[in-house]
């Protein structure tokens, strides 16, 4: 029975940490245009009703500065698309969706290097956790 509860609390904690980062039920969509422009829409999942008035910004992955910044309105918002590698923030209250931008046609001038790393480095720390918390309640167990 203890083992039954030890896993179940594992996977509640391994999933929690890997979907802490999103908000459920919205969705962005980035659609690319003629003339090297992008329109940005965001809208709630189940109802596809549109987000008005949030803030969008599209942020440099080099140095993290506000490349261009607008305001979401019913048909989305129609930007430039910057010639070096960016994200798209969309905020929504105190949260932030981010997607990553699309190229322009002839590409980016200044390329950033991905390393898809954050979800490996919290599951490994979400894991050393659990084990250590495991081996204490152990040693707690023998004591008594």
């Amino acid at each position: 029975m203890l083992s039954k509860k030890i896993v179940f609390f594992i996977l509640i904690t391994f999933f929690s940490t890997l979907y802490a980062h999103q908000i459920p039920g919205i969705s962005v969509d980035v659609t690319k245009l003629e003339n090297d422009k992008i329109n940005i829409k965001a809208f709630f999942k189940r109802s596809k009703k549109p987000l008005t008035g949030n803030e969008v910004r599209l942020i440099s992955m080099f140095d993290n500065r506000v490349l261009k910044k607008g305001i979401l309105t019913y048909q989305g918002i129609a930007l430039d698309i910057p010639k070096e590698s960016y994200w798209i923030y969309v905020i929504v209250r105190d949260n932030d969706i981010v997607v990553e931008g699309i190229a322009p046609e002839k590409g980016f001038d200044k390329t950033v290097k991905k390393e898809e790393t954050a979800v490996l480095y919290t599951a490994l720390i979400s894991v050393f956790f659990i084990l250590t918390a495991f081996f204490i309640g152990y040693k707690r167990s023998k004591i008594k």
